[in-house]
This record gives structure tokens, C-alpha cells and sequence, in this order.
């Protein structure tokens, strides 16, 4: 029958003998190590280094051409107003109208609409959820809306293959850009195809990667 209090005894000799190996002057070096490690992953750690990595984007400068799989941008220029009256269209208090002056051509073989569906595609260019042209650093105060430069105010729709002028606006927050810079980010997309209840060959551009951002001095 084995002695239950000696076991205890040989027990806690053990747990003695490594408590004073421990707080020895011989292992100060390792609690140092330790310790050290410890302060340099905690570092790690608040500093966001388990984040998943972010790839800075390409940039573009104004007047360059940017193209992705489905469609290509080029922004020509961007000012602020507070009021487009050929499209009869006010900035609400505290609010202006950023509008931005691009060159959009479409790269597939179907027409699409830039703020609403066309023959059964669905661009999502502007106004949807995850847009497809999106202001970088400035939210915007309601939804971007589009036109063409001539001051048409039928809805915009791309052709296959024939660039086009085109305004986009958004309402932002007065002194949105101290530094006079708006940036652009443009998404690609891939085609998605029986996503619509009426018809099962409708057509979605839907958003992939950040393809690039472009730059853009903005007049007042």
C-alpha cells in the first residue's frame, strides 16, 4: 500500500526545489528573454499585426486612362458647387455637390446603364451597394448620380465599345477636402448571370478588387 503522505512530501520537495531554480540569479537571463518576448509580441499585437495584410493600391493620375475587366475610366477634371441648375439638383445645408468629369467606356458586348439597369444588365457602377466607383476618405451624404456632359437628363447607358463623357456627382459634407485632392477608387468586377427573380439570363457587374485610385485636384 503505497504511503499517501510520502508521496505528498516528495511532491512538494519537487515543487520546491524548482521555485528556488527558478528565483536562482542563474535564470535571471531567461526570465529576461521571457520577458522581453512577451513585451515585443504584446507590441505586436496592439499595433494590429494580426491583421490580414492591406495592399496599398495603384494610383492614377488625372487624365489617365484606368481599366478593369469590364468596363475603363478616365478622370478628366472634378469641382464643388452647391448647385447644378441644369439638372435641377441643390446641395442641402452644410453639404456641397462634388462633380466629377470622367471618360467611361464599356468593355463588353452588352449596353448597361451607369446609375440604373439596361437590357437586363446591372452595371452598379454608382448607386448600389458596394459601388463599383467609390469615393476614397469622404462619405458621401446620399447617392452619386449621373449624367452626360451635354446636359442630357436621360439616364446614361454605355454602348460596347464607344467612350463617353460623363458627371458623376455626390453630395459630401462641406470642407471634405482641406487639401483641395478627391480620390477615386475603382473596383473591378466579374459578371454574374440568374441573379434576378423575372429573369434567369439578367446580368450583375458584381465588385472584386480594388483596382486602383486615382487622384484628382478639385476646383471650387
Amino acid at each position: 500500500m503505497t504511503n499517501s503522505g510520502g508521496v505528498a512530501a516528495k511532491a512538494g520537495a519537487f515543487w520546491d526545489r524548482a521555485w528556488r531554480s527558478l528565483l536562482a540569479a542563474s535564470s535571471a537571463p531567461v526570465w529576461i528573454a521571457a520577458i522581453t518576448a512577451m513585451a515585443v509580441i504584446l507590441t505586436f499585437i496592439a499595433l494590429g499585426g494580426l491583421r490580414p495584410a492591406e495592399n496599398s493600391p495603384t494610383l492614377t493620375p488625372t487624365g489617365a486612362e484606368a481599366r478593369t475587366s469590364l468596363y475603363a475610366v478616365t478622370v478628366l477634371s472634378a469641382e464643388l458647387t452647391d448647385a447644378i441648375d441644369k439638372q435641377f439638383l441643390e446641395a442641402e445645408p452644410g453639404d456641397d455637390l462634388l462633380i466629377v468629369t470622367v471618360r467611361l467606356e464599356n468593355l463588353t458586348s452588352q449596353a448597361v446603364g451607369v446609375d440604373q439597369g439596361a437590357d437586363r444588365v446591372k452595371s452598379q457602377l454608382i448607386r448600389a451597394r458596394e459601388p463599383l466607383l467609390t469615393l476614397y476618405g469622404v462619405t458621401a451624404t446620399d447617392d452619386a448620380r449621373a449624367w452626360r456632359t451635354d446636359g442630357s437628363l436621360r439616364g446614361v447607358i454605355l454602348q460596347p465599345g464607344v467612350p463617353a463623357e460623363v458627371q458623376l456627382v455626390w453630395p459630401v459634407p462641406e470642407d471634405s477636402f482641406p487639401d483641395g485632392i478627391a480620390y477615386l477608387d475603382v473596383f473591378d468586377a466579374r459578371e454574374r448571370t440568374g441573379q434576378a427573380i423575372l429573369s434567369a439570363s439578367a446580368v450583375t457587374w458584381r465588385r472584386t478588387e480594388l483596382a486602383t485610385r486615382i487622384a484628382v485636384e478639385v476646383r471650387s
